[in-house]
């Protein structure tokens, strides 16, 4: 049989991974700092919502969502950007089965254009290449590395690049990295988009976790807002999955221009990626509730705190402004995250496997978990990589190609 264009993409990092480790038997009961699932509790009343609605999963649901959905979701958008006029008309807030779902979706409505590129930060998040080749583009990497500040060089994109884009991605704060996009950097994202031609999709599921001693990271709906840019060519996506520790509802929103969130709406009344109202229900209470959003903030920031104290002036650590992922060099990600379960049982992602070569020095650690588990597992893992750095490995024939 011949390949796919899917054969074209790098395998899941998580299947790289279990390549990488799962016949290593840890000497200790493992910990997970590999994925970026929320622990913290979910608020209960939102999951209340769900049973308390169940027979609605008898009913069709509306592809714009519920009346209350649509205000709790506009609700939202006003008290934390201050966003109501640029997306007034119906179809402009729309639910999502996720933010993922909505990220590769939205792929399929962006200009066509011979030889046409998808753009994307690398390292990245794999749907986003995923979507790119669905839609019959090539997938075109940009480096987001410490010279950057971990955000792709707008300025550096070649012109003749420029001209075939169809779409760029942006993950605004970034994943791994944790670095913001200030008003700025998202301007002159938003020019390049009108005068080329091509649509913006910018990923914000991080948007409510960030440092609370710091600046709440803006959305590119703000500079819509600012402009009177209710038609520009840009899609945020938020989501529930880590604003409110729910990423088993499945649960997010897409916002963006009038005229391409037209298209994706009547793209969505085809493929049919209907949210259930119980769904509906529970996002909606959660979209209009900000208690629960600011103690899990608080509850990051007190694990960055201690993470400050145990890894300080070590790996390039540094405190990321924003999302729940430490990013450290290591010098080789995949040798030392093979180290890390073979002498402690503690599970991270080598960098390279969410990017390109510049990103194989990194392993990237999900502050997830509780901080019982945090204040265990830090000082181990400073412990492991200290010895790792003192006594390098250099990577097998295994990390190098797991």
């Amino acid at each position: 049989m011949q390949k796919g264009a899917f054969d074209t993409l790098p395998a899941s990092p998580f299947t790289r991974l279990r390549a990488l480790l799962d016949d290593v038997t840890p000497p200790r009961a493992p910990v997970s700092l590999a994925l970026g699932e929320p622990q913290h509790a979910p608020p209960s009343f939102a999951l209340s919502a769900v049973s308390e609605n169940i027979e609605q999963y008898r009913r069709y649901p509306p592809i714009a969502g519920t009346p209350d959905w649509q205000e709790a979701a506009r609700g939202w958008l006003a008290r934390r950007f201050g966003v109501s006029a640029c997306v007034a008309q119906p179809q402009q807030v729309l639910p999502l089965n996720g933010t993922r779902e909505g990220l590769f979706l939205a792929a399929q409505i962006a200009p066509q254009k011979p030889d046409g590129l998808m753009a994307m930060p690398d390292p990245f998040y794999q749907i986003y290449a995923s979507a790119a080749v669905a839609a019959g583009a090539t997938p075109h990497y940009l480096a987001a590395t410490s010279e950057t500040d971990h955000l792709p060089d707008l300025d550096a994109i070649d012109a003749a690049i420029l001209a075939r884009l169809r779409a760029l991605y942006l993950c605004n704060p970034s994943n791994p990295q944790g670095a913001v996009a200030d008003k700025a950097y998202l301007e002159k994202a938003l020019a390049l988009a009108v005068q080329h031609d091509f649509v913006l999709l910018v990923d914000e599921c991080y948007a409510e976790i960030y440092d609370p001693q710091r600046t709440p990271p803006p959305s590119i709906l703000q500079l819509m807002e600012a402009g009177g840019h209710d038609d520009a060519p840009v899609i945020a996506f938020h989501s529930l999955s880590k604003r409110s520790n729910l990423p088993g509802l499945r649960s997010g929103m897409a916002a963006g221009g009038a005229t391409l969130m037209q298209a994706f709406h009547d793209l969505r009344q085809i493929a049919g990626p209907q949210c259930p109202m119980p769904a509906q229900a529970a996002a909606a209470l959660a979209w209009g509730d900000d208690a629960h959003v600011e103690d899990n903030r608080a509850r990051y920031g007190e694990k960055f705190d201690f993470a400050e104290t145990v890894l300080a002036g070590s790996f390039d650590f540094y405190r990321p402004h924003a999302g729940f992922f430490l990013w450290l060099n290591v010098a080789d990600g995949a040798a030392a995250a093979l180290h890390l379960w073979q002498e402690e049982g503690l599970r991270v992602l080598p960098g390279g496997y969410l990017g390109g070569a510049h990103a194989a020095a990194y392993i990237r650690i999900a502050l997830v978990a509780d901080m019982a588990v945090t204040q265990d597992a830090l000082p181990r893992l400073k412990t492991a990589l200290d010895g790792f750095m003192r006594a390098p490995h250099h990577a097998s024939d295994k990390t190098g190609g797991a």
